[in-house]
């Protein structure tokens, strides 16, 4: 690991970009370098928004940047590691920032799930990646973890559907409990990658969601919960602002079929 050390100190004083890629010892590496604190204030509307609906879950998680930022992706890369969660090795770390080896090889190359599930050629092909990648979260939930950012963007899938989790620059047990922080996973995903699936996919992903969370109801009445409250946004017809809205308006159509799947009781 000297080497590496020696390669992280060497290198982060001349490197520009928050993060960039190098090959060095024949390897693919990742050097994130601490960048500027983030400004807090920036998440109060978000955080008064969150607890006006009384929706915990969606309370932003500030990302304070700098040291604490680095500290936290290497604790939680190494929380992970131990309970065999796959995630990025880390190489080497210091206060000023950390190095990590490249996710893919060789001989398995990694995409974002993101771009996977769009460039899917058939829906079968979709689906079945959508149903892998949720049995990927729900086996790190099973473990009593959970992920920081769990967009697909930050969820890379090689093609043998082997997933590998990135990006911890925050930590969200540290405001939020654990079936909070399962249930902010679970939203982050499905704003995420709801926006992949065609409109007529959103019946099946949604019934094969529910079946995932068959024996966590708690989580799943605190998700329809989540998507009851935002329904009214279908009103305001978002899909006509854009990619952007369409992304909200698929969003909120999937929460809407997955409350479908088992309808609180009428009282």
């Amino acid at each position: 690991m000297g080497n590496f050390a020696d390669f992280l100190n060497a290198s982060i004083d001349q490197q520009n970009e928050s993060i960039q890629s190098y090959e060095f010892n024949d390897r693919k590496v990742w050097l994130k370098k601490a960048s500027e604190r983030h400004a807090l204030w920036l998440y109060t509307p978000l955080r008064w928004f969150a607890r006006l609906l009384q929706l915990d879950a969606l309370i932003p998680v500030p990302n304070r940047g700098g040291k604490e930022a680095i500290q936290c992706e290497y604790q939680r890369l190494t929380a992970l590691k131990k309970l065999g969660i796959k995630t990025p090795q880390v190489l080497a770390v210091s206060h000023e920032g950390i190095l990590i080896e490249d996710a893919g090889s060789s001989e398995h190359e990694v995409v974002q799930l993101d771009h996977a599930l769009a460039r899917a050629i058939s829906s079968e092909q979709r689906i079945q990646l959508y149903t892998d990648a949720i049995l990927a979260i729900q086996s790190i939930h099973a473990k009593g973890s959970y992920l920081s950012e769990a967009f697909v963007r930050n969820i890379l899938v090689d093609e043998d559907h082997q997933f590998t989790f990135i990006d911890f620059e925050t930590d969200p047990g540290e405001l939020l409990s654990l079936n909070q922080c399962q249930v902010r996973d679970w939203l982050c995903f499905i704003f995420s990658s709801s926006y992949r699936l065609e409109l007529t996919e959103l019946d099946q992903a949604s019934a094969i969601f529910y079946h995932a969370l068959n024996n966590n109801k708690k989580v799943y009445r605190d998700i329809c919960n989540v998507g009851h409250k935002l329904q009214w946004i279908l009103s305001f017809k978002p899909e006509k602002l854009g990619n952007d809205g369409k992304r909200i308006q698929k969003s909120m159509l999937f929460l809407k079929k997955l409350e479908r799947q088992d309808p609180l009781p009428m009282i």
